[in-house]
């Protein structure tokens, strides 16, 4: 199933649906937490999830306004699913774990970790089918998990927090630091890798 199947007005609808809850979720963290909204903007499942809610809110706004629509497609679009796919995956394997949250942070978690990060993976599915993506997309879309890495870690040695433990260069030591740091940038190569093979695929059937 792809874009020429599905209605312009049923994408539209699947596109204000989860625009709507994902800033709704948004919002109401900010509300809540007040001036420590920054704290958690810290973290790459909330600049993340800011990305790819900007990218649907634009989207909407853009829907019958093709020229427009095409800036934000393509490998734009490729690299914001593959960060939020890092944020879904990295979350449901390292994080989860030691993090049970009840009440709202509950919901919000499912939110952010899950639904609003699924719903962008499967819009990428069903609609980025126009654009035939090039092998030298990917240095460009590493870039911004790595920078992500680098800014951690002079967080975390200028303020003692590193945000994520597995980027704790101090609790963890070196060697093991820097396994972590390898393998998430693996992880990034692979996964990119992996969504440009999908989509040349697809072009040529």
């Amino acid at each position: 199933m792809n874009e020429s199947v599905i209605s312009n007005k049923t994408i539209l609808i699947y596109r204000i649906v989860f625009a709507g809850l994902s800033w709704f979720t948004l919002i109401t963290n900010n509300i809540i937490h007040g001036i420590s909204w920054f704290s958690s903007f810290r973290t790459f499942s909330i600049q993340t999830n800011y990305i790819v809610t900007i990218w649907f809110t634009l989207a909407i706004l853009w829907h019958n306004k093709p020229e427009f629509l095409g800036k934000i497609t393509g490998p734009l679009k490729g690299a914001f699913t593959m960060y939020i796919t890092i944020t879904f995956i990295v979350f449901a394997i390292l994080l989860s774990p030691f993090y049970q949250p009840t009440g709202w942070a509950a919901f919000s978690n499912l939110v952010i970790h899950y639904i609003t990060p699924i719903a962008f993976i499967a819009d990428w599915v069903l609609t980025e089918t126009k654009v035939r993506y090039e092998w030298n997309y990917l240095p460009y879309w590493i870039t911004y998990p790595l920078c992500y890495i680098i800014f951690a870690v002079i967080h975390g040695t200028i303020t003692g927090n590193y945000i994520y433990y597995f980027l704790d260069i101090n609790a963890l030591g070196i060697l093991v630091f820097a396994m972590f740091v390898s393998i998430l940038v693996g992880f990034g190569i692979a996964l990119g890798s992996l969504y440009i093979w999908i989509n040349r695929k697809r072009m040529i059937n």
